[in-house]
């Protein structure tokens, strides 16, 4: 009799490594979260060149650690320093790159504290090319930019991902709007663009947007972003064409909530890699 309980056990313990083996070549567990093989989950991130709100503290290992904790493989971030007085004359960029395990492009848009200050995106995935992409400024502001760059997947399909940080102003906020749409004219490709839009969802700017992109807002609408502790705002998300939902189906998004390493909460979106 205990003889067959001890064959029993070994039987039933032999089972389940075999569940525990399927379950874990299908999918990777975060916390409560699950995020499968076939889902590319991509961040967008105001960083605040790293500090968080009304600070002068600057920790990159905080930014660092939200978006490890976020498990996203391709991410954009805005407002980062590369060489500054500000941030202690530190490559931000190269810094993250080693933080993050992930490969890195800058776009400087302006010269600032004696470097430079821009938008950047990263990936664990090979960047097959990058360019800087200059949005037009209607009347006298801070210039913007885009980070672009062709990203090819394990699978072998390839889509231009952009970082980008829109102007305050509306008229600018337009005219880069504009700007945009015919970048996505010109590349014929999928495009998505993650980014600080400086303006909701529901704007005049935005609504012009999505006459050529979808966001990446749920039917409830997209999460606040700003500001940290009671946020109001929905102004950081996705903006992505047809050509791109062809390759890729949007799943779904979330903010976390929470996160104060910036003055800004991090925009999560997942999307289904299609077949």
């Amino acid at each position: 009799m205990i003889r067959y309980k001890k064959i029993n056990f070994a039987v039933l313990q032999l089972v389940g490594l075999v569940f525990l083996s399927m379950f874990l070549t299908s999918s990777v567990s975060i916390g409560t979260k699950e995020i499968k093989s076939d889902t590319l989950t991509m961040m967008t991130y105001n960083s605040h060149h790293g500090a968080p709100a009304h600070s002068t503290e600057i920790s990159l290992r905080n930014i660092a650690d939200v978006v490890l904790k976020s498990r996203a493989s391709i991410v954009a971030i805005q407002e980062l320093d590369r060489f500054t007085g500000r941030s202690g004359n530190v490559d931000q960029i190269a810094e993250l790159e080693k933080l993050l395990h992930m490969k890195a492009y800058f776009s400087k848009s302006i010269d600032h504290d004696g470097g430079e200050y821009g938008v950047a995106l990263f990936s664990k995935y090979p960047l097959v090319s990058t360019q800087r992409v200059n949005l037009p400024m209607a009347v006298a502001g801070e210039q913007r930019s885009i980070a672009l760059a062709q990203i090819r997947l394990p699978n072998g399909k390839e889509f231009y991902f952009g970082s980008t940080h829109l102007d305050l102003n509306v008229p600018n906020r337009t005219a880069q709007v504009q700007a945009i749409r015919e970048l996505e004219n010109k590349l014929g490709a999928a495009l998505i663009i993650g980014g600080d839009f400086n303006a909701t969802p529901t704007s005049e700017e935005m609504l012009l947007l999505q006459e050529s992109f979808s966001l990446s807002c749920p039917l409830g609408g997209c999460g606040f972003t700003i500001p940290v502790k009671t946020p109001k705002r929905a102004i950081d998300f996705f903006a992505f064409n047809s050509l791109f939902k062809d390759l890729f189906q949007f799943k779904g998004s979330h903010v976390m909530v929470g996160e104060e390493a910036s003055d800004h909460l991090p925009h999560v979106a997942n999307f289904l890699i299609l077949d």
